[in-house]
């Protein structure tokens, strides 16, 4: 009988010592009670969090030379959230000097870009849905004449034709990746791509996000970003066979399908726009000898040859950052080429108002320094390619202070005398 009781309740005793049973169900009933109590506290200490972590705002650059933008951001004409104006509203409040609109197999219409203003003007562009995965198109003409194809190599020529510079887009997208890596007829790859980086996260690291948004909606983003390993490596791959420009895309549709019909208007365009962004680095003769009004082509040409760096600026504004690679009297910074004249050294600076950066240089693909400071100035062994990458640790207490990619430059390509 005895056994038959401790198999249906569970014993207990109480302050005078004696033995008290207590039911299984009122057992899962107190579990119950305590795990509802874990996640409250766990949810209001993120809330909580995300109401006292103030990150700083974006804001233009203070250099005359550089201009910071956002590639690849969809509109109603395709599977975005809001028309051409509503972006162009959000990019002014998130501080951009330009952006370039690539609707999915659409062209952008002169109409489209009527309201193009100069210290912010509109990249045309278009992405293609191939089965070999999809490219973006930047600098088309509006309404430009497509060929009724689906083929990539096809397309990649025709767009070429047309004066455009050609991106692989998030080449590891678990749903759409680029498979047709035997041709070399793109001009650039996007690195860092905001829609892949989230596909990344872990159920906890998403949940966390979406608590964090509606009371701070920039740091609810900044805890999406990951390192895209493999897009570096496959990166470090092309770049010893020519040069390829590395970019970042925001990949911004202010909409996600719900299905039925339904959609919701999120991530907005304002938080999108104000995390992975493209700082060009201009001459100073662009726009007549005034960069802040440099034109579509002349910011095109800059990324075409590399002469830009993608940074998370969410996470801290990398208006300022420098790499400069030097060698024999001369220097050079990202995308652009020098001789190797037998000793050199890199510099790279980080804005001293970042927490304390860790800066990973890269000769060929391989790492060759790994230091923690705002600065670095060390020398180089020979020619190569030089690039960098630069962590900041997750603010705040449920980002565990792990090091998230800040900036990553394009290559200096020192080559032998």
């Amino acid at each position: 009988m005895v056994s038959v009781i401790s198999a249906r309740k569970a014993s207990l005793r109480n302050k005078e010592g004696k033995i008290v049973f207590q039911s299984p169900r009122k057992q899962s009933r107190k579990f119950a009670v305590l795990f509802l109590i874990a996640v409250l506290i766990v949810v209001g200490g993120i809330l909580l969090e995300g109401l006292l972590v103030n990150l700083p705002g974006s804001s233009k650059s203070e250099f005359a030379t550089e201009r910071i933008g956002v590639i690849h951001v969809h509109t109603l004409a395709s599977d975005g959230g809001g028309t051409v104006p509503e972006v162009m509203e959000a990019a002014e409040k998130a501080n951009l000097s330009f952006v370039a609109i690539t609707d999915h197999n659409v062209a952008m219409t002169a109409n489209d870009l009527a309201a193009d203003p100069p210290d912010l003007p509109i990249i045309a562009g278009e992405e293609f849905s191939t089965p070999s995965g999809h490219f973006l198109a930047l600098g088309l003409p509006a309404s430009w004449d497509q060929p009724k194809t689906k083929n990539a190599r096809a397309l990649l020529d025709a767009a070429h034709a047309a004066g455009a510079f050609t991106v692989l887009a998030h080449p590891f997208h678990p749903r759409t990746p680029w498979t047709d890596w035997k041709t070399s007829a793109f001009d650039g790859l996007e690195v860092w791509n905001e829609d892949s980086a989230w596909r990344q996260r872990n159920v906890l690291g998403l949940l966390d996000a979406l608590l964090l948004y509606p009371v701070n909606e920039q740091l609810a983003m900044v805890r999406l970003a990951s390192t895209p390993d493999t897009t570096f490596a496959k990166w470090d791959e092309l770049l010893e066979q020519r040069p390829v420009a590395g970019i970042c895309g925001a990949d911004a549709h202010d909409k996600i399908r719900l299905g039925f019909g339904h959609s919701w208007r999120f991530p907005a365009y304002t938080a999108s726009l104000n995390v992975a962004r493209e700082h060009v680095l201009l001459d100073a003769n662009a726009g007549q000898g005034d960069p802040s009004h440099a034109t579509s082509t002349e910011l095109l040409d800059a990324l075409r040859h590399g002469h830009s760096f993608c940074a998370l600026d969410g996470l801290y504004p990398a208006s300022g950052f420098s790499f400069r690679v030097t060698s024999g009297g001369r220097s050079g910074g990202p995308g652009d080429s020098l001789s190797w004249t037998g000793a050199g050294h890199v510099q790279i600076s980080v804005p001293s108002g970042a927490s304390l950066p860790l800066i990973k240089l890269f000769r060929d693909g391989k790492e060759i320094t790994e230091e923690q400071s705002w600065n670095v100035d060390t020398p180089i062994a020979g020619p190569g390619l030089y690039r960098t990458e630069v962590y900041l640790r997750q603010p705040g207490v449920s980002g565990w202070r792990m090091w998230t990619l800040w900036a990553f430059t394009n290559p200096v390509y020192l080559t032998p005398h």
